[in-house]
């Protein structure tokens, strides 16, 4: 009597052991399907007058299916302006108020968004970069950070 009682719950042990296994397996494919779907980012920046450069940051779903993003604020891309030392003149955070609620916008498949920022410098600057980098998250994953970066042409 007690082999059958340890033959079963020998079985239950491990059937409760492989329908936990089959669980952490989706979770792992889910995870890994969301880190799949970047957001790909694009910079590009013109010297409009001596001391203005207009930098134009697109954020494009590269894949055929939508994407939602969660961002920690109402920011969506930081932008940064250098010269040829590469010392920052210009940081759009620091000169932007920004919501502090966490927000998701949904990109449709293969959408692209765009957004102009005209910024205006200190006569004495002579800016040679610009750069870019996402603020989002992807399905939850903290480190999806992309950045981009370009010359500003002239």
């Amino acid at each position: 009597m007690k082999w059958i009682i340890r033959l079963s719950c020998l079985c239950v042990l491990t059937l409760m052991l492989a329908g936990c296994n089959q669980q952490e397996q989706k979770k792992a494919t889910t995870q890994g399907d969301a880190t799949e779907q970047p957001i790909e980012i694009k910079v590009s920046g013109k010297q409009v007058e001596p001391n203005v450069v207009l930098a134009v940051v697109q954020l494009k779903n590269p894949n055929e299916q939508a994407v939602t993003l969660t961002f920690p604020t109402s920011q969506r891309f930081e932008l940064k302006v250098k010269d040829a030392d590469q010392k920052v003149l210009y940081t759009f955070s620091q000169e932007q108020v920004f919501t502090q609620a966490i927000e998701q916008e949904r990109f449709k498949g293969l959408e692209t968004k765009r957004y102009e920022v005209r910024i205006e410098l200190p006569d004495s600057s002579h800016p040679t970069q610009v750069e870019a980098m996402t603020i989002r998250q992807v399905k939850g994953d903290a480190s999806s950070n992309r950045k981009a970066q370009s010359e500003i042409l002239n």
